[in-house]
């Protein structure tokens, strides 16, 4: 597998959600896997909302993707850093990257907490930049809009 796209939100952990039952589809990485799709590079998305964590991490084992990039925004926060802990255990050679809405205002952290990349604004262009970097050496990540990461130390 070479990119695993996901997010962090687990319905079961959501007892309003729960009660009323209207979640959303993740429409953001509907659309960062559509846009990879049409560049030919292999993706699958993982929808958590109605599954486990459980099942998540056995998945995630099984596939064993190059890449994670997962969604994240201030609801989905610490279960995020929870999978980044996941992978740096069990899978430490994916790469992470991590972008939506929490990540502008968050970089710093979230590249602390063990993404390898965040991406920050509009995420298509960025992240199938980003994976060509990663896999096919393809590119320079210094030129890459919208991306950041620590080089040596330095971000």
């Amino acid at each position: 597998m070479q990119v695993l796209l996901t997010h962090g939100y687990f319905l079961e952990e959501d007892e309003k959600e729960k009660a009323i039952m209207k979640p959303y589809p993740p429409l953001g990485i509907l659309y960062l896997s559509a846009y990879l799709n049409q560049h030919h590079i292999e993706n699958e998305l993982f929808d958590s909302t109605f599954s486990t964590k459980k099942k998540f991490k056995a998945h995630c084992l099984q596939v064993r993707p190059k890449i994670l990039a997962i969604y994240t925004n201030l609801v989905t926060k610490v279960n995020v850093v929870k999978i980044f802990e996941f992978f740096k255990t069990n899978l430490p050679e994916t790469t992470i990257i991590v972008g939506g809405p929490d990540v502008t205002y968050n970089i710093e952290n979230y590249l602390k907490a063990g993404a390898d990349y965040a991406i920050f604004g509009e995420g298509e262009q960025t992240l199938h930049e980003t994976v060509e970097f990663i896999l096919n050496q393809k590119g320079d990540r210094n030129e890459i809009q919208g991306l950041a990461y620590f080089d040596n130390g330095i971000l």
